[in-house]
């Protein structure tokens, strides 16, 4: 059913003031997610039901996309008020003139996390606009890979708009604020907006706002419930033309035909005084009152709350958190996980195997910790005759009690590789990895290395060039033009040394390399997925991706701190301004490998 929306503005209430610093936690579990709420467990049994709604939404909408991650479970903090916020934003609240939040939704490679304000109601806008905006972004890149960023944003701003309630759900509904800034100001050409990628300055990652959002909206909006077009099903079409080309604007012109046209009804179309929006009737009959609840502990409050902070990379207030919950209650259920990943994080391996040692102990069927004991012998000395068995062993218990964690996939992939006799199976975890989070390009690049391996030449080119068109991030380009280079290498193509012209003299070439040295700002970072660190550094002009085999051997120093040794965790590293010594690895998927780093 579509209904019109006029464009009035809104009104918000304002949220309640003060916060009980003694918190008691709830544990609700719905279906398909887990709410911890301090603010009493009915308003956790709410919040439950409202994104089991959101989820539902999905699921009537689109009967053909997955819309649950497998192995990677949704965390959901219901919070009583702003200054709980606190809590796991330590520095909110501090800037003046910076934005209130009603919650934020953040995506891990293990777990994706949101928190919600319990105290906000509203009417017009949607408040928790940011949450459904980045929970859609999960949505599509757990279908889709290489989706332009026009689409990808076009799509999570539309859903963003959605409305929820006991009768159903409104989605497509129109921003003001959007529509305003459109009929104010002069449209981005089709042709540009279609091609933006995340370098160009359009794309602004810090609020969402600014034309390229805006426009990227109005354009779905328009395929999706313009009243000439709608029967069309233009953007389901743009996608399989995008899978078929891996060209957006090749897929464009042949969706849409005349982008020029195309421009010209949009423009248009972003100066109407009312806009349809859809109604959709979710099925099921799910009650709040059936989901399980019980009163956790304060340590365990404390642990759940240190696990954000850890994801989050606050580092320092997670330790402090969890030293408080070891004081309360030193068994409290997942502390001996927490501490583990923390010293993880710092690099501190023996101090988190212990740790991971301590939680199998405790609960033996605890797949994380297997996942991470199988990193720390990875990160400590690789891949060799000895510790390869033993990852490989790991990752293959992980699996056992955790089969759609695709991190543990991607790994095992990999290690499989290095493994003697052992490349053959390489190839099904890697599609197994795709398949669970096709929106990963990391996984498909395994699975190029993994035909590669597998004497397989001509495929693995074939998904070399496909990571070349689909890559939509910098990283990923860079990568992906890395392993196309390697595979060219390896086919011998024009221009490129074979592989065995390279054991011929690349050991003497790899020792005699001298370092180089490059300096800028660190953009970009992974950190937890085998190389055990990259990060882009953005020069200026260009962008350099580096690799980093073991933080805990590379020399750090910070000039903030007179020469001391720089932070340990390569999640500290993020927006920083360094200077990198490296020894270049033209061979390899980075620009080289990182001996030392300066911090500004």
């Amino acid at each position: 059913m579509r209904a019109l929306l006029l464009t009035l503005p809104f009104c918000a209430l304002a949220p309640g003031a003060g916060a009980d610093h003694r918190e008691n936690w709830t544990e609700i579990k719905s279906p398909h997610f887990t709410v911890y709420s301090n603010g009493g467990e009915r308003e956790g049994r709410r919040v439950a039901l409202e994104f089991e709604q959101i989820r539902a939404m999905f699921a009537e909408s689109f009967p053909k996309l997955r819309v649950d991650s497998g192995g990677k479970p949704t965390v959901i903090y219901a919070l009583k008020n702003e200054d709980s916020l606190k809590l796991f934003i330590p520095a909110y609240g501090q800037s003046k003139g910076a934005t209130k939040l009603a919650g934020l939704y953040r995506q891990a490679s293990d777990k994706n996390f949101a928190l919600v304000r319990t105290d906000v109601t509203g009417t017009g806008s949607n408040p928790y606009h940011v949450i459904y905006h980045e929970y859609a972004h999960g949505l599509f890149r757990l279908n889709y890979r290489g989706l332009p960023l026009w689409l990808d944003e076009g799509l999570a701003e539309y859903w963003g708009n959605s409305h929820i309630d006991n009768q159903g759900a409104k989605t497509g509904m129109a921003d003001v604020r959007q529509i305003r800034l459109l009929q104010e100001h002069p449209l981005l050409p089709i042709a540009t907006l279609v091609s933006i990628d995340a370098s160009s300055p359009l794309y602004n990652t810090q609020d969402h706002s600014g034309i390229f959002y805006a426009e990227s909206w109005a354009l779905v909006h328009y395929l999706a419930m313009a009243p000439e077009i709608r029967g069309q099903n233009l953007l389901n079409k743009y996608l399989a033309s995008l899978q078929a080309t891996d060209d957006p604007i090749e897929a464009a012109n042949r969706t849409f035909g005349d982008l020029a046209k195309l421009e010209e009804r949009l423009r248009a179309y972003v100066h109407m005084q009312a806009y349809y929006y859809n109604n959709i009737k979710l099925h099921g009959e799910l009650s709040e009152n059936s989901f399980e609840a019980r009163a956790l502990s304060p340590a365990e409050g404390l642990v759940h709350q240190a696990d954000y902070l850890l994801h989050a990379n606050h580092l320092p207030e997670a330790i402090e958190v969890l030293h408080q919950a070891g004081q309360l209650e030193p068994k409290a259920r997942g502390l001996h996980d927490a501490l583990g990943y923390y010293h993880f994080l710092k690099a501190d391996y023996d101090n988190a195997d212990k740790e991971f040692v301590l939680a199998l102990e405790e609960r033996p069927d605890d797949a994380s910790a297997y996942f991470y004991r199988s990193s720390i012998l990875y990160r400590k000395s690789g891949y060799n005759r000895e510790n390869t068995p033993k990852i490989v062993a790991g990752l293959e218990k992980t699996l056992s009690l955790q089969p759609d964690f695709a991190p543990a996939r991607g790994f095992l992939c990999m290690a499989y590789l290095a493994s003697p006799g052992e490349s053959a199976k390489a190839v099904p975890e890697a599609l197994h990895a795709m398949d669970l989070e096709p929106g990963n390009l990391a996984y498909l690049l395994d699975y190029g290395r993994a035909l590669l391996a597998n004497g397989k030449r001509a495929e693995a080119k074939q998904v070399a060039e496909r990571a070349v068109r689909t890559a939509t991030w910098q990283r990923d380009r860079t990568l992906a033009g890395n392993f196309l280079k390697a595979v060219n290498r390896e086919t011998g193509a024009p221009g490129q040394e074979t592989a065995a012209a390279r054991e011929q003299a690349g050991e003497a070439e790899a020792g005699s390399a001298d370092p180089a040295v490059a300096t800028g700002k660190i953009t970009e970072l992974i950190c937890g997925h085998p190389p055990s660190a990259m990060f882009t550094l953005a020069t200026g002009s260009e962008q350099f991706l580096f690799q980093v085999r073991d933080v805990s051997k590379v020399e750090l120093k910070d000039a903030g701190q007179h020469g001391e040794p720089g932070p340990a965790t390569c999640a500290a590293w993020k927006d920083r301004k360094a200077k990198v010594s490296y020894r270049p690895t033209p061979d390899g998927p980075a620009h080289g490998e990182v001996l030392s780093i300066a911090f500004e």
